[in-house]
């Protein structure tokens, strides 16, 4: 027998258990019995049912402490329950629903009304669990359509280099690109866009866009910043605003430009000398139109090494203390990491410098980092 239509009836008298048992067997249900609130809770652990039926007054534990356990389970929280009991009680309905019951039959309620009352329900609640199944869906294929977005290092080698990204949520609001300006001339980006609800994954394709038509030879950093910024700020980002940090390494010339707007440093790696973090005063990127934007550039050497990341590598939660850390109180770490990682090997770099700071706390946001090598 299909057991989605499964009813377990909870109820310390054999002789209710039985009553019920048989109105719904006839009508086609698979019907579980367990004869306490105890036997219930270890009964669905073992296999859930469609629909429970509780009993209000029993030995041992009663309905409502058997439902407030219930609904403690995320597990088990899914399932409806109707209460059964000998009064109709208006604070005891109350009580019910407010501990997560569905509906409150009254046990000398018509066997009519019992049974349309539990079809009610169980529609419900598939309809519910569809719903939800299809939203996991939906978002599964966001994510997977977001994640088609982002270049992988193999993708374009002669880049070089190697990348880290996890999403908190199932769409996240962090993306990063690399674009190929000429030979030997790279620009790497790395944008954080601010809240993380499904309209931001929707934002990552429309930036993209802006981000490759700009990345050319034709428009400096400041330019193409400030064109993308009037754009976005009318479009997709009239509700928000994204901040970035972007690299431009010429291997010619061995010069690096570089630009952050509101957001992380981006970390230096000299093959010679000490880490540096890189910043530039900018403001976020489309909170406005006709915003401004300027860049700094540096000589660089063979081998040296630039680290971009979003603010969820940096902003930690400490485990004693609850309280999250801000980036900005965590750049020394990432400097000091850095320096500790200086001759880790390209690939592994950003893997190696999330779980170095996993040991200083857990994050609850999306990361991105990105590892380029001169």
């Amino acid at each position: 027998m299909n057991s989605t239509y499964a009813v377990l009836i909870v109820d310390d008298s054999t002789t209710n258990r039985s009553y019920l048992h048989y109105i719904l067997d006839e009508e086609g249900y698979e019907v579980w019995e367990a004869p306490s609130g105890e036997a219930c809770l270890e009964r669905v652990r073992q296999k859930q049912p469609r629909i429970i039926l509780l009993d209000v007054v029993m030995t041992g534990i009663d309905g409502f402490e058997t439902l407030k356990r219930l609904k403690a389970d995320p597990q088990l929280a899914w399932v409806p329950v109707i209460m059964l009991t000998s009064t109709d009680d208006q604070a005891s309905k109350i009580k019910a629903f407010e501990l997560g019951a569905v509906d409150y039959i009254v046990k000398s309620a018509n066997p009519a009304e019992i049974k349309a009352r539990i079809r009610v329900h169980i529609r419900l609640s598939l309809a519910n669990q569809e719903l939800l199944q299809s939203k996991i869906e939906s978002m599964g294929q966001i994510q997977a359509a977001q994640r088609a977005l982002l270049l992988q290092p193999s993708d374009l080698p002669e880049a070089r280099f190697s990348v880290f990204y996890q999403s908190f949520h199932e769409a996240g609001g962090d993306f990063y690109e690399v674009e190929q300006l000429a030979e030997d001339i790279f620009i790497y980006i790395i944008i954080d866009v601010a809240g993380h609800d499904v309209k931001t994954s929707y934002i990552t394709p429309a930036v993209k866009v802006l981000i490759k038509q700009y990345s050319n030879p034709t428009y400096t950093m400041e330019e193409a910043f400030g064109y993308m910024g009037d754009i976005l700020s009318q479009t997709v980002c009239q509700d928000t605003y994204l901040t970035a940090a972007a690299l431009k390494i010429n291997r010619r010339s061995l010069k690096a430009t570089y630009l952050t707007a509101g957001h992380p440093p981006i970390l230096y790696i000299p093959s010679q000398g000490t880490v540096q973090l890189l910043q530039t005063k900018n403001p976020p990127v489309a909170m406005m139109e006709g915003l401004q934007y300027h860049t700094e550039t540096i000589d660089i050497s063979s081998g040296d090494r630039f680290v971009l990341c979003t603010d969820g590598l940096l902003e930690m939660q400490d485990s004693v203390s609850g309280k999250t850390k801000a980036w900005v109180d965590s750049v020394k770490d990432l400097a000091a990491a850095g320096a500790e990682l200086k001759t880790e090997p390209l690939g592994s770099f950003p893997q190696r410098l999330v779980q170095h700071f996993a040991e200083l706390g857990c994050s609850n946001d999306d990361i991105a980092v990105l590892v380029t090598e001169v």
